[in-house]
């Protein structure tokens, strides 16, 4: 039932205190009210954070009334239990601006860049300098030096100038689009677009015509190819970890006797004189003093309850190691920072034990318990796809890919080109793995005959070396490995699509 009111009705004031006072109801799912339409309710004292649409009706100049009205929709929704929301497809905000959008685009981008320091459209070199690579298991910024190259490479191409500023030869949408480096970074090339794409307000700003549905083709679901792919990646598995205790005793001591030494705190004081002259403010140092911060009558903290809270190992384990570390005596120099840093050093130790040592065991029986069901496509995977981040495909179950990097475009595209390909498959976020150190998400899943059917499962990632690196998102991706193994289904880690 629609009500329009003047403003001074009791339904007005029941509407109020519906927003301002009672919001538990107003979030219920029991409660028949669905939209609420209010010409002022955006300004001060709003308090609601489920705004979604943002209409604006009148013609305004006031940048601090804007920055009200879209700072409300910014919000974080929240849902009936009051908790917040974090799903993407959910939280968005919509504003049906009363101007073009290249104005509102370019007054927000502007405002953005005063007020926050945020700038868009200009690549700075510091962020060209902090790309990174694979060197001996750990990922090392490029530097100054190699960030320096790659500017010139992209200037010479005219994808920027000389200030970094992006020019119009940047298009990753375009069919032909390429980045060439020099052959020491060539391998940097998908890394650098994803960085220029970042700074453009494209990225974050989007066109209602960018987005449409994402239509799931029926017809491939029910082909006997998908069906014999879907039949061999849809069972669930459970792991289980076998280590030994002495070897992460080992390991972790070995580990906390090469840590850096933990110093005891230092206060240092300066002082100094300001005069004020004719020619303007000077200053003159006075003296300087510094004291060291000692524990002795101090309260020290539980250091054994601490660690067993972090890593929820006994007791007795974390007294072998402090004792055979040899390093015991320095958490009187600096309690917080001995126990944060040890704690630190235990539970990575622990994460390689328990990955390097994890096995995976087929859920048996039907159901949603034991392997992931095709209806979940229909019921998981709808909403409004973005035409920023999306690619036309023929060879899936999409009409579009939606990809997270230049390296998932480039490699959905070639896919979709080759003849062996008959099918492959983004495989949605509700697609997840257990593993010790978090749910994993596998990125792709492909049907390649060659004289026979494969049935494979590929991870992109930017580089050969990834599984080199002892991080938390490589852990995960081991595990996906051991996971696939169990199913008798071929996994790897690839750059591009000529390694499937």
């Amino acid at each position: 039932m629609l009500k329009d009111t003047r403003g001074d009705t009791q339904a007005d004031d029941e509407v109020y205190n519906l927003i301002m006072k009672e919001k538990e109801r107003l979030l219920s799912m029991d409660e028949p009210l669905r939209f609420i339409f209010s010409h002022s309710a955006l300004r001060e004292g709003w308090d609601n954070p489920n705004v979604f649409q943002i209409c604006t009706l009148n013609e305004t100049k006031s940048a601090i009334k804007k920055r009200q009205e879209i700072g409300r929709g910014l919000r974080l929704p929240v849902d009936q239990n009051g908790f917040r929301v974090f799903d993407e497809s959910v939280n968005k905000l919509y504003v049906m601006a009363n101007e073009s959008y290249e104005d509102f685009a370019r007054a927000l981008q502007t405002e953005y860049e005063e007020d926050c320091g945020v700038t868009f459209g200009k690549v700075p070199l510091t962020a060209l300098a902090k790309l990174t690579r694979v060197v001996d298991g750990n990922e090392l910024a490029i530097g100054r030096e190699e960030a320096e190259i790659i500017l010139t490479a992209l200037v010479e191409q005219k994808m920027l100038n000389a200030e970094g500023h992006i020019q119009p030869a940047f298009d990753p949408k375009r069919p032909d689009f390429r980045v060439e480096l020099p052959e020491g970074q060539r391998e940097l090339a998908p890394a650098v677009v994803d960085l220029l794409s970042a700074y453009q307000i494209e990225r974050h700003i989007r066109r209602e015509r960018d987005e449409r549905p994402n239509r799931l083709k029926k017809e491939v679901t029910l082909s006997p190819e998908f069906q014999a792919l879907w039949n061999r990646i849809k069972p669930k598995t459970t792991y289980r970890v076998e280590f030994g205790t002495d070897k992460l005793v080992d390991r972790a001591v070995d580990a906390i006797k090469r840590m850096e030494k933990v110093e005891v705190p230092k206060i240092q004081v300066t002082t100094g004189q300001i005069g004020v002259t004719k020619g303007g403010i000077v200053t003159t140092a006075v003296g300087a003093a510094e004291e060291q911060v000692k524990y002795a009558s101090r309260a020290l903290p539980d250091l054994l309850a601490y660690l067993q809270n972090e890593t929820e190992l006994t007791r007795s384990t974390l007294v072998r190691i402090l004792k055979a570390s040899g390093r015991l005596e320095e958490f009187f120099n600096n309690p917080q920072r001995f126990m944060d840093a040890v704690a630190a050093i235990l539970k990575y130790e622990l994460h390689r034990l328990l990955v390097d040592g994890i096995k995976y065991e087929r859920i048996d029986g039907p159901g949603s318990e034991a392997e992931w069901e095709m209806r979940f496509f229909e019921e998981k995977d709808k909403g409004m796809i973005n035409l920023l981040t999306s690619l036309k495909v023929k060879n899936s179950v999409y009409k579009y890919v939606q990809y997270d990097s230049e390296v998932e475009r480039e490699f959905a595209r070639q896919l979709d080109e080759r003849e062996d390909i008959k099918l492959f498959v983004k495989l949605p976020g509700w697609f997840v793995i257990d593993t010790p150190v978090g749910t994993y998400n596998p990125d792709w899943a492909i049907i390649k005959h060659d004289g026979q059917a494969l049935y494979l499962v590929r991870e992109t990632k930017g580089t050969r070396d990834f599984l080199k690196l002892r991080t938390t998102e490589a852990d995960k991706v081991r595990c996906g490995l051991k996971h696939f193994e169990t199913l008798g289904v071929p996994f790897a880690v690839v750059v591009n699509a000529d390694e499937v």
